[in-house]
């Protein structure tokens, strides 16, 4: 067995991706759909041995570290969660340790959170893709969109605060389940539409009111039905970007913004940004997550 053999794993809610790596190298990667909704507990073994036992067959025990909401109550262990301010270099002081029926020691990387009187939040597996990202490209602000977007404030690797806009999960109920959505119809891309709600977003501040406007202004004709969805979205990030800034006080002087994550919802973020005034650089959210896994891997061998 090579002393530079390992495995890494990205283990959440929905979705697990492992990658092995040989001599240091990676090797080969494997997705499976066992997220923690669908295995809990000591069913995550299970799942764990459907994606590597092959790799574990061929090459021997390996050290493994895993990241995400397998580290969750309802993963294979409950991994700490670290409070802000904490520097990201004390991660792998602080991995908690499961065993497997086999054997193998396996490490989960702990999450963040914050305990403030205005401000309680969490990160679980997002830590990761920032300690990738402040050793690729140090910034004071960093953006990590999806379903629950992520606000991070840094200084070097100590990460100081952060916050989290549902706006992902707002989109997504508000146009399967609500009255915006309802009688939509298939959805198709506009720019114009996005650029629309996001100028009335941002400018507004105040975007409550204006949601069943979306549902009006398709009734009357003043928005084309399968625009809703861009409509919606830009209407969601141009507000949460408003409030953000507003709660942060973070202004141009303070430098780029990172954005962690997909081109294409990272694409949605620098315009809004730009609209605030504020610039910003874009990071790719893999490379980020195993710059972030990799020197903790190395630090196991």
């Amino acid at each position: 067995m090579s002393a530079e053999n390992f495995v890494v794993i990205d283990w959440g809610s929905t979705n697990i991706r492992a990658f092995l790596y040989i001599d240091g190298k990676q090797a080969e990667v494997k997705k499976s759909h066992e997220g923690v909704t669908t295995v809990r507990g000591k069913d995550c073994e299970g799942a764990f041995d459907r994606l590597t036992a092959q790799w574990f067959e061929k090459y021997g025990p390996m050290p493994v570290i895993m990241a995400g909401m397998v580290g969750s109550v309802n993963g294979w262990a409950d991994a700490q969660y670290l409070q802000c301010p904490v520097d990201l270099d004390e991660l792998p002081a602080h991995l908690t340790e499961v065993r497997h029926s086999k054997g193998y020691v396996i490490r989960i990387v702990p999450g963040l959170c914050v305990k403030d009187p205005d401000n309680y939040n969490v990160i679980r597996g997002e830590e990761t893709q920032l300690a990738g990202a402040v050793r690729a490209h140090p910034s004071k602000v960093y953006l990590m969109p999806g379903t629950h977007c992520k606000w991070v404030l840094a200084d070097g690797a100590k990460i100081k605060s952060f916050r989290t806009a549902m706006t992902g999960e707002l989109l997504s109920i508000m146009m399967q389940y609500s009255l915006v959505g309802l009688g939509a119809g298939e959805q198709e891309d506009s720019e114009e539409d996005f650029m629309k709600g996001l100028e009335r977003g941002y400018c507004e501040n105040n975007v409550l009111p204006r949601f069943f406007e979306v549902r009006g202004a398709r009734i009357l004709g003043g928005l084309k039905a399968s625009h809703s969805r861009d409509f919606l979205s830009g209407l969601l990030i141009g507000g949460e970007i408003a409030s953000m800034q507003k709660i942060f006080k973070f202004t141009k002087a303070d430098g780029e913004i990172g954005i962690i994550g997909s081109p294409n919802l990272a694409k949605r973020y620098v315009k809004g940004l730009k609209l605030a005034g504020l610039g910003s650089f874009c990071l790719d959210g893999d490379e980020s997550f195993l710059g972030g896994m990799l020197p903790l891997a190395k630090s196991l061998l």
